[in-house]
This record gives structure tokens, C-alpha cells and sequence, in this order.
């Protein structure tokens, strides 16, 4: 099987993979993707809210992943089992099947590279498609999106939301806005009216300390950070800035 992994172009000293025109990109996220590999583990567990989780008896054990209904409950990744427990009494505990997981993922790598070979994964649950090469064939950038979050569905069973756009970046923001099994776009004429009042910190790549700085220099949208000075966000933050 190819792999491809999206490098950045660099030319003259810069990252300009963002700027190249007419890249289309997406990004596919597994959604809850432990805890829907462990429904379908057990299927006598349908509509209850459920998480993964270390040894249920030992009284140090986290949660791993949660499903929908143990997120809406308020339960949350790495919290104590005692803690999910209070917020939410009916949950359910199950132990992690990697193996499970591992062959899940392997088989929606294989979904999809049946649309490009140009696929890099972020994990085990999340990949980026190049499918700027492949329109002519399937169709533009949100009609292969609903065509892979159809064959997904119906050849594992799991749902994936898709961001569509023109840069990594973006699409990894558009996956995250709408779950589960979505599709969302930010094109460039109309992505800033969805994403410009959000905090930077939701962008990949903005961990805490960045996203601190930026608050000192009173950038607190993502609109302020696209508007600011880019030779002076190079000084402060160097090649993070590009």
C-alpha cells in the first residue's frame, strides 16, 4: 500500500503549502472511535452511555474515550471512574480491545485509499486526503466527502465527520465543528464568517503556551491572528508563525 504524508512545500525558506491555489483537502475523524469500536463489541449495550476505560476495579482507573451519550452526560476523557460515575450513574465500563481498534482503522485506511493515495494519518483514528488529483473522478471535494462517510458507515459500521478545504489546517478545524457524521466546508471566500470569532487555540498546532502569547498580544480570534502582522508573529514565534 502507498502512503503519502502531506509535506509542506518549502520554497525560499517558507512554508507555502497552505498558499497553493486550488488544493483540495480533508480531513477524516473516526467519531468516538474507541467507544463505537466497543458498542459494536457489544451490541448489548446500544443506548446506554458507555466509556473505555483502564482496570474498572482499580480505584486509579481513567476514562480512555466515552460515547455520545456519556459526553452529553458531561463525563470527559481522563477523569477518574468514581468521578464518571457521579455525573453519570447508568454508565457502562468496558475494557480497550486494540487489536480491535487497530483493525477498524485499517480497514477505513483501506476506504480511503480506493480515492487518492495521497492519505497521511494523525493517529489512529484520523487522516488528511489529498483529493485535489481525484475530482475528475469522484466528484469535487464535498461529494467525496459524502461518499466516504457513506462507505465507511456502511462497510464498518462507524461514522466519520469530514472538513473539507484548502489547507490541513482548516480541515481539520471543519471535522471538528460538526460530529458526529458530518460533512463541513470552509472555502475561502466564506471560512473566516464561520471560524474568525473562534479562539486560535481550537487551530492544530496552537497549544497552550502559543495561545498564551497570543492573549498577551491581545490576538484572541482567529480573525486578529489572520490580520496580524506576519513579519512580527515570525520575530516572536519564528517558523510556527509561517
Amino acid at each position: 500500500m502507498k502512503y503519502y504524508k502531506l509535506e509542506p512545500l518549502v520554497l525560499q525558506g517558507k512554508n507555502v503549502y497552505n498558499r497553493i491555489v486550488g488544493k483540495t483537502i480533508l480531513h477524516c475523524d473516526l467519531n468516538n472511535f474507541y467507544a463505537s469500536v466497543e458498542q459494536k463489541l457489544h451490541p448489548e449495550y446500544d443506548g446506554m452511555p458507555l466509556a473505555v476505560c483502564g482496570n474498572p476495579e482499580a480505584r486509579h482507573g481513567i476514562v480512555l474515550a466515552k460515547n455520545q451519550l456519556a459526553k452529553k452526560a458531561g463525563v470527559q476523557t481522563g477523569e477518574t471512574l468514581w468521578s464518571a460515575r457521579q455525573k453519570c450513574p447508568d454508565i457502562v465500563f468496558v475494557l480497550p480491545h486494540f487489536n480491535e481498534y487497530v483493525k477498524y482503522s485499517k480497514q477505513v485506511f483501506e476506504i480511503y485509499t480506493q480515492f487518492t493515495d495521497r492519505v497521511e494519518r494523525f493517529g489512529i483514528d484520523e487522516c488528511w486526503l489529498d483529493v485535489t488529483g481525484s475530482e475528475k473522478l469522484f466528484g469535487d471535494g464535498v461529494t467525496i466527502a459524502n461518499k466516504l462517510r457513506a462507505l465507511v458507515k456502511e462497510k464498518t459500521g462507524l461514522t466519520i465527520s469530514v472538513g473539507v478545504s484548502f489547507t490541513k489546517t482548516l480541515a481539520k478545524l471543519g471535522s471538528d465543528l460538526k460530529k458526529p457524521d458530518a460533512t463541513t466546508v470552509l472555502d475561502k471566500e466564506h471560512y473566516m464568517n464561520v471560524i474568525g470569532d473562534m479562539s486560535p487555540s481550537e487551530m492544530i498546532m496552537i497549544g497552550r503556551q502559543t495561545s498564551e502569547k497570543l492573549t498577551k498580544l491581545n490576538i484572541r480570534t482567529i480573525r486578529q491572528l489572520a490580520n496580524s502582522d506576519r513579519d512580527a508573529l515570525r520575530h516572536i514565534f519564528g517558523i510556527v508563525a509561517d
